[in-house]
């Protein structure tokens, strides 16, 4: 594990104010609790094992082989309720915490590609829950399946997860039948969430991911657990590793989860710190959060409080960005998301006539 530098002034205040903030104090009118969030990543799962079975498969591509030693961050969650929250206690989660709108993905470990209780779940909750499932992109059928659903059940994206294969490719992003699925997803405006395995930073990956995005410019592109940064102090933070074309391709956002947070605390590094620097880097407007509810250990309480600390170096209007705007503007019911790379001033809310049927994401040049 590297070594961690003491931190400098600026990341101890960043500690302070977020202890303030976690504390109840008033919200002032550029504080977090000023405004309802958008959580961009929480996973369901239903107690109704009969109606929603669990997948009897093996685990996921590209998880960690039995033996391997415990994932990055998990020390920090031994002894908290590792919960598999059901749309109902999550709408009340929701209520209590001043989230508004969120994100279900689909928790392939537990379903697969069987996403009927995520499905319902949005259908049941149209004004809480945005769905995204999870499909084989390299399946043929997966196009037709995507149709279908924009209409009948009005999903906002796909989630897609992979490795490298054993020749060096990443056929999941770029093979002729992957493409396929590329072309419905920019064809109907559906977001593409996607994380790569196992969960260590890949130059590799984030590579092949930018070209995919290149070839789709105006896919809004969700890189899960902020692309997986290594462990690093100040002043890279894990990020002076990325691809340089990261930094202005606008169609490629950046979601930061309890999967983070739960490394950096293991390594002892300011979660505000590494917020900063990925703020300054690509931007608040290309950055969300995620709670990651349904995999990563603690309450929805927990898990609330800890964003709010790792967002106390930003800004209010970036703070509004990350724990709402920018998941809000990629994740749409029914689609109809589109990336312009032109420089703009920002996110617009409401639509205009104009863009009543194709909201554009309007991404300011950093």
């Amino acid at each position: 594990m590297p070594q961690t530098p003491c931190p400098s002034r600026r990341e101890a205040l960043a500690g302070g104010l977020a202890v303030a903030a976690v504390a109840g104090a008033p919200a002032k009118a550029d504080d977090p609790g000023a405004f309802k969030w958008f959580d961009g990543h929480l996973h369901l799962v239903s107690q109704d094992v009969q109606r929603y079975p669990l997948w009897p498969g093996p685990p996921p591509d590209g998880s960690l082989p039995p033996g391997s030693p415990p994932a990055p961050g998990a020390s920090v969650q031994e002894g908290k309720p590792h919960l598999k929250p059901t749309a109902e206690e999550v709408v009340r989660w929701m209520d209590q915490q001043g989230v508004e709108t969120l994100a279900c993905i689909q928790r392939r470990s537990s379903y697969g590609t069987d996403n009927r209780y995520i499905l319902d779940s949005a259908d049941a909750h149209p004004d809480r829950f945005r769905a995204v499932v999870v499909l084989d992109a390299e399946d043929p059928a997966t196009p037709g399946q995507l149709r279908d659903w924009v209409k009948s059940h009005k999903i906002a994206g796909i989630r897609l997860t992979g490795a490298k294969s054993p020749d060096g490719g990443y056929p999941w992003l770029d093979s002729p039948q992957a493409l396929k699925t590329w072309k419905t997803v920019d064809d109907h405006g559906l977001t593409m969430d996607m994380a790569y395995a196992p969960q260590f930073f890949s130059a590799d990956a984030l590579s092949e991911i930018l070209k995919t995005a290149r070839r789709f410019p105006r896919v809004p592109i969700v890189l899960d657990h902020l692309g997986w940064p290594a462990v690093a102090g100040a002043p890279g933070y894990g990020f002076a590793d990325f691809p340089k074309g990261l930094d202005q391709q606008h169609n490629v956002l950046f979601k930061f989860t309890s999967g983070n947070l739960n490394i950096l605390d293991e390594a002892k590094i300011p979660s505000a710190a590494v917020l900063r620097k990925a703020v300054d880097r690509f931007g608040a407007h290309r950055i969300l959060w995620g709670s990651d509810m349904g995999s990563s250990a603690g309450t929805y309480a927990e898990m609330t409080q800890r964003a709010r600390a790792a967002v106390a170096m930003l800004t209010g209007a970036e703070q509004r960005h990350v724990l709402r705007e920018t998941g809000r503007g990629a994740f749409r019911r029914g689609g109809g998301v589109r990336i312009e790379a032109q420089a703009f001033d920002s996110i617009h809310y409401p639509l205009t006539p104009a863009e009543a049927g194709v909201q554009v994401v309007r991404r300011k040049a950093i």
